[in-house]
């Protein structure tokens, strides 16, 4: 098997283009997300000097003090908003079967609430430079949801789904997406080491293998880098690097059942970068990464039904609800068992999570 590429493709022509260009565009995100399930984006609107400065704010917070950044932690699945130190979140270990901690910080902004984010004059106590952090994110979260709402008409374009372009806009017009920052702390490279060929379940990466439960993913990556993607589903990973200008973008699971099996949620993880050894000759250390990420949601009360575009298709999934399968996998990776089962029972799918890799609902692309 080829291995796969991950295919940079420009998107200006969709944003300027002729009904042509628009079409051409649309039918290269089709077939990126088809094929790999990730695409590289660039002429996207959103500048590289945007992005560096949505990484040095991020820098900025997670250089506060513990105790303070504690005070806005993450406390209730359904919000998913807030501040999540190391260890809280969750990851499936392919090895032993079971969710183990993935070690890394988290902050969460959402579109229409985030009583979870310090005020300008509690964070101007501790660095003025990040006073404006709420205001800096509402601008930037703005731009992401304009970018994810054209890459969803492209695909619709493509499709030829019922209402062109305008296909997805009733399940996520009105959407609250999540942009998530992160902080992959430095560490000695004793405690972490890199995932090697020998070891196909990454369980010395720093984000074990996983696919997004949402549509769609903007993730927005430092030069660190440590991403790779594993579209097939065989154990076998392919880095995807950082490129400067670019937005990489990959499918989640709830498209892929929308779109019933037509493009890949891919399976990918995050492993640890080369050490540096420090000027006294101590041991190693892994350097901080940081990534940002724009996890697409619809609107809670939409129903995924698995679309049907041909007579004799027939449908891959059970239809389910938006709003309880994102609780659902929130409880689920924030070790709140009782929320988890909740949300799972009210969805109904407990007999598929033994046919797919993770056991987390990421679902094999095309039901491989």
């Amino acid at each position: 098997m080829a291995k796969p590429v991950i295919p940079v493709i420009s998107f200006e022509p969709f944003l300027n283009g002729q009904a042509a260009d628009r079409k051409m565009v649309a039918e290269q995100v089709y077939a990126a997300f088809r094929d790999i399930g990730f695409m590289y984006v660039k002429d996207t609107g959103i500048s590289q000097a945007r992005i560096d400065e949505l990484f040095a704010l991020a820098k900025d917070f997670f250089d506060l003090p513990l105790d303070f950044k504690q005070r806005y932690a993450l406390r209730d699945p359904t919000e998913n908003q807030g501040y999540s130190a190391q260890g809280k979140d969750m990851g499936f270990d392919h090895e032993s079967k079971a969710m183990k901690k993935d070690y890394k910080e988290a902050y969460e902004h959402r579109r229409y609430k985030n009583e979870l984010c310090p005020t300008a004059e509690e964070l101007a106590a501790y660095n003025p430079r990040i006073s404006d952090f709420h205001a800096i994110l509402d601008g930037f979260y703005k731009e992401a949801f304009k970018l994810s709402e054209e890459v969803l008409a492209c695909l619709a374009l493509a499709l030829d789904l019922p209402g062109g372009e305008e296909y997805f806009k009733p399940i996520t017009g009105d959407s609250d997406p999540q942009l998530r920052l992160l902080h992959y702390p430095p560490v000695p490279a004793s405690a972490i080491a890199a995932a090697t060929a020998q070891d196909g379940a990454g369980k010395d990466g720093r984000i074990r293998p996983h696919c997004d439960y949402s549509l769609c993913t903007l993730l927005f990556q430092d030069s660190i880098g440590g991403l790779e993607i594993d579209p097939f589903h065989t154990g076998k990973f392919t880095p995807a690097p950082p490129k400067s200008g670019t937005v990489l973008i990959n499918i989640g699971d709830l498209l892929h059942r929308l779109l019933n099996g037509r493009v890949k949620s891919t399976m990918h993880r995050v492993v640890a970068p080369e050490a540096f050894t420090s000027e006294d000759g101590s041991e190693p250390i892994l350097p901080s990464r940081y990534s940002i990420p724009f996890f697409v949601h619809p609107v809670p009360e939409a129903l995924i039904e698995p679309i049907l575009l041909d007579p004799a298709e027939k449908k891959m999934y059970k239809e389910v609800n938006a709003g309880d399968w994102r609780s659902w996998r929130t409880a689920r990776n924030y070790m709140m068992p009782e929320r988890e089962q909740y949300f799972l029972d009210k969805l109904g799918i407990a007999h598929e999570l033994p046919q797919n890799a993770a056991a987390l609902g990421c679902v094999t692309a095309g039901g491989n």
